[in-house]
């Protein structure tokens, strides 16, 4: 899995994700790779990741996953998801994952998601 820090704005800040998003993708040196690109601060803010690159999806991605929306809870922001490629959605389908996390159809969803929370 590889992350890119795409944009960033008073809103938002805005990744790619590109590649699995599994095992093989966290090293042993870097405990979460969103806070590694993004620092720590990063969980108090909007994070709009686009998973429209991304492969493949297993149990330590899922993991990961909730973990961050953890973490965003606890220190009041907010991640989401958009453009998730079909064989990783079935799979957070089939875990209930998207009453529990924020998934969105496509960037357009994930702007107009973050233009409401910046202007309540």
């Amino acid at each position: 899995m590889h992350l890119f820090l795409t944009s960033e704005d008073d809103n938002a800040i805005w990744v790619a994700c590109q590649g699995e998003i599994g095992q093989a993708s966290f090293p042993a040196n870097i405990h979460d790779p969103l806070e590694d690109l993004l620092g720590a601060a990063c969980y108090q803010r909007q994070v709009v990741v686009d998973l429209g690159q991304a492969s493949f999806i297993d149990s330590s991605g899922i993991s990961w996953l909730l973990a961050c929306h953890q973490r965003f809870l606890a220190k009041g922001g907010k991640l989401i998801l958009h453009s998730v490629p079909p064989m990783i959605d079935q799979v957070l389908r089939l875990l209930r994952l998207h009453g529990v996390l924020t998934i969105l159809a496509d960037q357009s969803a994930a702007r107009a998601a973050v233009a409401a929370k910046g202007k309540a």
